[in-house]
């Protein structure tokens, strides 16, 4: 198992950096915490995001007509979760056990950062998975920023977890425990629906869930979203501080909301809610409000 010591960031792609970045900071509310441009072919930008496990996000945009950038795009048919970032504690150690599970990495190192690619067709099941030896960019041990945003934003209090839509959840749990030491906490879906399954884990620095989502049948919608896009990301899931805040949120931006459910567990309340990629820097977002803190999971 490769020793991973820091959930650091999730990365998104889009050739539109004026409206990802009003999305980022006015409606998520994330604060800007640098910027950078990069020989490479894009433009960065980090953000600080809610929450005390220190998990943040990257915009990064292509500068070019050579940007490599364009290559996901255009496979991705535009704007979307290009690659999350891990800290690891050896590179070598991370080598070695992708090798010894048949998986070749893509290796790269600017002195800086040792960094090791596990590629979305060769292991990733649909999404780039960075390892990387060396400091952190979203440091773990400085406290959580201050978020001044207005009141038009979500609220979000914190990242729960990615949810990876996949074809065969049992290759991808045992695969991910393997390498990262991902373990099973809780199996569903806890609405009753006969067209997915689900399966989620806690990963191994307890910063992030990690929710494998699996159709049942030909007809599932998890099905037609593989068929037409492949394995990959699915959803990001965010719990948000006050429901009412964060609707009003979505009022103000003029972004719809769909699939709302309330339910309860150990009779405290719970809601949650969905919002449209075609709103949200491509990628389904999940909102979820608890009554009382962790009881959705």
């Amino acid at each position: 198992m490769i020793k991973i010591k820091h959930f650091d960031h999730i990365s998104t792609a889009s050739q539109n950096q004026k409206r990802e970045l009003n999305l980022f900071t006015n409606f998520f509310g994330f604060n800007i915490r640098t910027e950078w441009h990069s020989e490479e072919g894009f433009n960065g930008i980090g953000f600080d995001v809610p929450g005390k496990d220190r998990v943040g996000w990257e915009l990064l945009v292509p500068d070019n007509s050579e940007s490599y950038l364009h290559t996901f795009l255009k496979a991705n048919k535009g704007v979307g979760v290009h690659h999350v970032s891990m800290q690891i504690d050896s590179a070598e150690q991370a080598i070695k056990i992708l090798r010894e599970n048949s998986i070749e990495p893509l290796i790269t190192n600017d002195g800086s950062h040792h960094n090791v690619y596990i590629h979305p067709k060769r292991g990733g099941s649909g999404l780039l998975f960075q390892l990387f030896e060396g400091d952190p960019w979203n440091d773990p041990s400085i406290p959580e920023p201050s978020f001044t945003h207005s009141d038009n934003t979500l609220g979000i209090k914190k990242i729960h977890h990615i949810g990876q839509a996949v074809m065969n959840q049992v290759d991808i749990q045992n695969r991910y425990g393997a390498l990262f030491g991902y373990h099973s906490v809780m199996k569903g879906p806890r609405k009753k629906n006969s067209d997915f399954i689900t399966n989620v884990m806690q990963t191994q620095t307890n910063e992030i869930h990690w929710e494998l989502i699996s159709p049942t049948n030909e007809k599932s919608f998890i099905k037609k979203f593989i068929n037409e896009r492949g394995e990959g990301v699915h959803h990001v899931t965010f719990i948000v501080e006050n429901w009412e805040k964060a609707m009003n949120a979505c009022y103000f931006h003029n972004i719809d909301t769909f699939d709302l459910y309330k339910s309860s567990i150990n009779g405290a309340a719970y809601l949650e809610c969905f919002l449209h990629p075609k709103d949200t820097a491509g990628m389904l977002v999940q909102l979820v409000w608890e009554e009382k803190e962790g009881i959705w999971l």
